[in-house]
């Protein structure tokens, strides 16, 4: 008795739990697992190289600097100093963010994009029809839905410094799970005052092969309002993951345009470890590449990038 009122009186046994059909049994059951499973091996992975897409499409607040140095036979180096934020605004429930980014296509490139970038010095190595673009852009992202299982966003800023250069960008992105496949088609169409409009289709195929290996497979083509072709990249890597502080991925790419008279054909060779030295906030990466260029009659470019990266956020305490 509690507060002078009796508890109700059990006239009989509990109803017997709900039988699970033999369909859900045999089939739901196992395919709930594995969905399961393999997208968390695939959001632990890109959340540990950091990878731009899903950094850009994550939710809560992240903020990282990345300085890197990349040596190249014959002694010759530089160095280059990234900053990115994705910052959650007060009281808009994770709905509306600041973005800071150094080139307004930086957030959606794929990894091995933003490598040879750094390697050369110039997207155009990676995307033949991109102008050159270092300079950083201000603005907001707001979530607008999602609707069939496809998240919706919408994006608007500017170069920061003068003169200004605005810019609008949408972007869609669904998830599926095929077997032991996770699968990511995306679609960003971009629109700048100083370039006009373009789109990049990307597909990404992910498979966990073990608890330590897994293969991925990505497809991209970007077509733009300034060229008559696409910049098509096909990359395929190979990851492995011994401990929850190491991982290392090997990665073949190749990349050029659609229209092959151009001969701006590009090939790479990647290989990448990245070792959590310091708490889940900083990270040391050594990735030598050889990269094969048309321009220059496949003759190698090898070059050994040290990085040293750093991130704050609510997830990185």
């Amino acid at each position: 008795m509690e507060d002078g009122v009796s508890p109700p009186e059990l006239t009989g046994p509990p109803p017997p739990a709900p039988q699970k059909l033999f369909g859900e049994q045999l089939l739901d059951v196992p395919h709930d697992y594995l969905s399961r499973r393999v997208e968390a091996y695939s959001r632990r992975l890109d959340n540990f190289f950091s990878h731009p897409n899903r950094a850009y499409d994550s939710t809560g607040s992240t903020l990282q600097i990345r300085g890197s140095v990349t040596f190249f036979k014959g002694g010759l180096r530089e160095g280059v100093l990234d900053v990115n934020a994705n910052i959650s605004l007060p009281n808009t429930e994770d709905r509306l963010k600041l973005i800071v980014q150094r080139g307004v296509e930086a957030a959606t490139q794929t990894a091995a994009e933003r490598d040879i970038k750094n390697v050369t010095g110039s997207p155009q190595v990676a995307a033949p029809g991109a102008p050159a673009d270092n300079k950083y852009y201000f603005g907001l992202k707001a979530f607008a839905a999602e609707v069939f299982g496809v998240t919706l966003s919408t994006e608007a800023g500017a170069k920061f410094g003068t003169p200004i250069d605005p810019y609008v960008r949408l972007r869609a992105f669904r998830d599926f799970n095929f077997s032991q496949w996770q699968i990511r088609a995306s679609e960003t169409p971009l629109w700048k005052h100083s370039e006009g409009y373009s789109a990049a289709s990307e597909l990404n195929f992910t498979r966990p092969l073990d608890e330590e290996w897994q293969l991925r497979f990505t497809s991209k083509a970007t077509w733009r309002s300034t060229t008559s072709y696409f910049d098509l990249a096909q990359i395929g890597a190979l990851y492995y993951t011994p401990d929850p502080r190491t991982a290392t991925s090997f990665e073949l790419g190749a990349f050029g345009p659609s229209d092959r008279s151009l001969k701006l054909a590009v090939y790479s060779v990647t290989f990448r470890a990245r070792r959590q030295v310091y708490r889940d906030w900083l990270y040391l990466e050594v990735t030598p590449q050889i990269l094969y260029q048309e321009a220059t009659g496949f003759s190698p470019t090898r070059s050994l990038m040290l990085q040293l990266e750093t991130l704050f956020g609510d997830r990185f305490p």
